[in-house]
């Protein structure tokens, strides 16, 4: 019954929304994380003070390439790279990063496409020393334009994780990014997105799907793995749990009655499958309510 509350709901709400209802720049006003960061997320790093220096001198001679990727100079940027071609794949920054990472942590796309023509399929795959790849960092940054063309030279780069073991569209859906979200997900093999290969992944992913309202994509992953349906994410939320939590999802005042239609004209659910309650009420079945059932009974009462 949890599973056929869960499909009802997230396949009324996808068969509701049409693209015009949708903001495609939705993902840039989420208010549950920035969509641009002013700096790369933090991560503790402990180290002595010598390697601290013998770092601090590696990537200080790139400062001038670092400081033209970072203000968006193309021609600046074009320019350095042109005299010294090996600066291309170069640590230029404390954390590792190259140049490609700090031009998508900046979101400046024209740096970034024309770092993408100059780099080698396996090369967008480097990582920084937080683990990250360039897409890792896209992903937190939302311009799907930057994931684009990343994807577009290294599908693999789908399947990398970053430090927290996440990939780049479990990412993007934490921090919000709807059109990000829907543009990773339509790219990722779904052997991929399945329990076996990284359950935290996936659940996490479908939590995060219902919290942003994306059940298309929500539904999609209940109907390849039902058994999702129970399984706690990273932050020990269920999908049911995220369901609660959407009160405006359900109609106030119909009594539930429009859980009869859409069963018998959406869902076609032969009627002996349905609630014997002549009231309709899906959820008061004869063998008595669970306490799952009750979170949803709280939520639209």
């Amino acid at each position: 019954m949890i599973h056929v509350l869960l499909f009802l709901f997230l396949k009324r709400h996808f068969q509701a929304a049409s693209p015009t209802d949708m903001d495609p720049h939705s993902d840039l006003t989420s208010s549950r994380a920035p969509s641009r960061l002013a700096s790369r997320p933090s991560v503790s790093h402990v180290s002595s003070r010598k390697e601290y220096e013998m770092i601090d001198m590696g990537y200080i001679q790139y400062l001038p390439l670092y400081r033209a990727v970072d203000n968006g100079d193309l021609d600046a940027t074009m320019k350095f790279l042109e005299e010294q071609p090996d600066r291309l794949t170069a640590s230029i920054s404390e954390d590792g990063d190259t140049a490609l990472h700090i031009a998508v942590l900046a979101g400046h796309v024209e740096i970034v496409v024309e770092l993408v023509n100059r780099l080698g399929a396996d090369q967008l795959g480097i990582k920084n020393r937080k683990n990250a790849t360039a897409l890792n960092y896209a992903a937190i940054g939302g311009i799907t334009r930057i994931a684009e063309d990343l994807v577009k030279k290294n599908p693999g780069l789908l399947k990398v994780p970053n430090q927290n073991d996440q990939i780049p569209v479990v990412v993007a859906s934490i921090y919000g990014h709807k059109e990000m979200v829907r543009y990773l997900y339509s790219k990722s093999k779904k052997e991929e997105l399945s329990p076996a290969a990284n359950k935290k992944n996936v659940v996490m992913l479908l939590t995060t799907c219902i919290i942003d309202e994306l059940y298309d994509i929500a539904l999609d992953l209940l109907q390849l793995y039902p058994e999702l349906a129970l399984e706690k994410d990273s932050d020990g939320d269920t999908a049911l749990d995220m369901l609660a939590q959407k009160p405006s999802g359900f109609p106030s005042g119909t009594q539930f009655a429009w859980w009869q239609q859409w069963i018998y004209n959406s869902i076609r659910v032969p009627q002996p499958l349905a609630s014997s309650n002549s009231r309709g009420d899906i959820e008061r079945a004869n063998k008595g309510p669970t306490d799952r059932r009750n979170i949803v009974k709280r939520s639209i009462s």
